[in-house]
């Protein structure tokens, strides 16, 4: 930092400075805001919770009533026998109401002393008889092991598991007046309210986006709860440490006292998430209701406040940052642009600036300048010496592959049966193509032509390597070993991956039986007398140089008096012109049936004129490579 510029240096502090105290201010407010935030929240579970008791005590004080009126007229219905009218006009209006049972002793003389009636999915089943009538096995349990049935009061919540509802009821005695006036209990009224029903329209409350509430009774039992398979199977004190930290909130404490507070919580009904807890009595205590709210949205407010203040004090900042620094740069424009100049001398240097001492900057400039120009001198001498070694060393390369190369012509000028001529010309000072033939004995001729895969000097060194191998195997006369013995000697001695196509052929001059073996190379062209042409498509192997262990076919084809065959590399056909398009094997063959009659020598020379011609003035890109032979026994 200390090597910027001073208005850089100047912007920077003053920024930084102003961060400080931006942060300052935002951490105040984010903290004060928040506490007030989190008091806010608590009285808004407050009135949360005023609202959902309501919504409970509504049904709880409706249950009550109801089963208290009942007491004090289900006789006189029953006198009458209207009982079942009663019943049926209680359970239309009071949804939640899921059962009444009316139970009156024998000593009543009545046409009927038990009543029962159940909402099933809309409609009421009603029953009435001698003896007492039960929905399921559970409230015929909690009924009959009432305590006192002088006294009302709420039972246990229970789940019907014949009606797979959940449950809780309020009993109230049957009073009736005796011939002396006292009043006696003579049975009792069980209005049982549904659960099921209550804890649908507590998980239809909006509480924030991922809130819920839900109650618990005194003993911790869950009697409510937006996972219903917890219902009556989760109990508060069972809570895992990581849910609910006992340490810190007591369970017994809270359940025994009856207050209202909250606390903090992980319910694993929210993936063990952050949950802000408030509870509270009700049903004078017998239940808790426990209201949950996502920590986060809490503070989700404040964190967007909070957000969009800092956005604002960074554009802010970066503002003052960029104000100061162009007032400061205006100030010191001078000295400025005498040190930034001085600083781009050094920019492609390691060394860096020590110092803000501008006289002291000025020295250490020339000095480098001074040494680095003497580096420059030294290095650039021994560029200049490694270029002129490397040309002469090319040069060295192509007089060495251009006396390989066979460019006298005639080539056997004591034999009348065949004649040939060749091109060789190379795109760059070496060559990666080869051509040959050389006569293995008095009858056969050895014709080769090939590509080597690179450029350059390695390529050129394996060219030759490669066409003193091929001789050495001629004696074989079969193309098909040549070829294949060459590969295994190309295989041993090639670390690179060189790899070289190549069509070989032993042409007998006194048959015209040309034996052939084409190593993934062009084919090559037969020009009859008459100006057809036509192409040898047959194929042998790979390339040479790449599998030491691979096999070679070959073929034989019969030359007619006066045939040509005509040999080329890739870099005949790829000729390319200005339009970018390339010379072309059709171009080639049409070439050649105007050339019937003419000597080897005119057709090599032919062809040279029209690719230069095609080619006009694109440069050449690869080496080209010709053979033209006649057969004339």
């Amino acid at each position: 930092m200390f090597n910027k510029s001073i208005a850089y240096r100047l912007s920077l502090f003053i920024s930084i400075a102003v961060i400080v105290v931006f942060l300052a201010f935002i951490s105040a407010n984010f903290l004060f805001n928040r506490k007030l935030l989190r008091e806010n929240t608590e009285i808004k579970a407050i009135g949360l919770n005023y609202e959902i008791n309501s919504l409970v005590n509504r049904n709880i004080i409706s249950t009550k009533e109801v089963a208290q009126n009942i007491a004090g007229q289900i006789i006189y219905y029953s006198q009458n026998n209207d009982a079942d009218i009663l019943l049926t006009e209680v359970m239309k209006k009071y949804e939640l109401l899921n059962a009444i049972h009316v139970q009156i002793d024998s000593a009543i003389s009545l046409p009927d002393n038990n009543y029962y009636i159940f909402r099933n999915n809309g409609r009421f089943l009603f029953e009435k008889g001698g003896t007492p009538i039960y929905n399921c096995q559970q409230a015929k349990n909690i009924i009959e092991n009432l305590q006192d049935r002088t006294i009302a009061s709420w039972t246990d919540a229970y789940r019907c598991r014949e009606k797979e509802n959940v449950v809780v009821s309020f009993t109230a005695p049957i009073m009736h007046q005796a011939n002396g006036g006292e009043l006696l209990p003579v049975g009792i009224v069980v209005c049982e309210l549904s659960l099921t029903e209550l804890n649908e329209s507590l998980n239809q409350l909006k509480i924030g986006e991922k809130g819920y509430a839900f109650l618990i009774n005194r003993k911790g039992d869950y009697i409510t709860h937006p996972v219903e398979e917890w219902i009556l199977k989760q109990n508060i004190y069972s809570l895992p440490s990581k849910v609910l930290d006992i340490e810190k909130f007591n369970v017994a404490e809270f359940l025994t006292n009856g207050e209202a507070g909250s606390t903090i919580g992980y319910p694993e009904f929210l993936n063990y998430e952050k949950h802000w807890v408030y509870f509270s009595p009700v049903n004078e205590k017998e239940w808790f209701l426990i209201i949950v709210i996502p920590y986060r949205e809490l503070f989700t407010g404040l964190y967007n406040i909070t957000f969009q203040m800092a956005l604002f004090a960074l554009l802010g900042i970066i503002t003052i940052f960029f104000i100061i620094y162009f007032i400061t740069k205006k100030l010191i424009k001078p000295l400025s642009i005498v040190t930034s100049r001085l600083n781009e001398l050094k920019s492609d240097s390691d060394d860096s600036v020590s110092t803000l001492n501008e006289v002291k900057q000025v020295s250490d400039t020339l000095e480098y300048l001074k040494a680095w120009f003497e580096q420059y001198r030294i290095s650039r001498e021994q560029e200049e010496l490694k270029s002129l070694r490397h040309k002469q060393d090319l040069v060295q390369a192509s007089e060495i592959q251009q006396s390989l190369i066979k460019t006298t012509f005639p080539a056997f000028p004591e034999r009348k049966e065949i004649d040939l001529y060749a091109i060789y010309k190379p795109a760059g000072v070496v060559s990666g193509d080869l051509f040959d033939y050389i006569f293995i004995d008095d009858d056969n001729l050895l014709l080769t032509i090939g590509d080597v895969s690179g450029a350059g000097i390695p390529a050129a060194i394996f060219m030759s390597v490669a066409q003193t191998i091929i001789k050495n195997n001629a004696v074989c006369k079969r193309a098909k070993n040549i070829v294949r013995k060459s590969n295994v000697e190309l295989c041993t001695s090639n670390r690179h991956m060189y790899f070289l196509t190549l069509f070989l052929g032993v042409l007998n001059v006194k048959t015209g039986v040309l034996n052939f073996c084409n190593a993934a190379h062009y084919y090559p062209l037969i020009l009859k007398q008459g100006g057809k042409v036509t192409e040898l498509k047959l194929s042998h192997g790979l390339p040479l140089g790449l599998y030491p262990n691979k096999d070679y076919k070959d073929a034989k084809v019969i030359f007619d008096p006066g045939d040509i065959i005509v040999l080329y590399t890739d870099g005949v056909t790829e000729v390319n012109n200005a339009q970018g398009k390339q010379f072309g094997t059709e171009r080639l063959k049409e070439g050649l049936k105007k050339m019937a009659g003419l000597s080897p020598e005119e057709i090599v020379k032919e062809l040279n004129n029209q690719l230069e011609t095609f080619q006009g003035v694109e440069q050449q890109h690869d080496d080209i490579c010709l053979l033209v032979i006649k057969y004339m026994p």
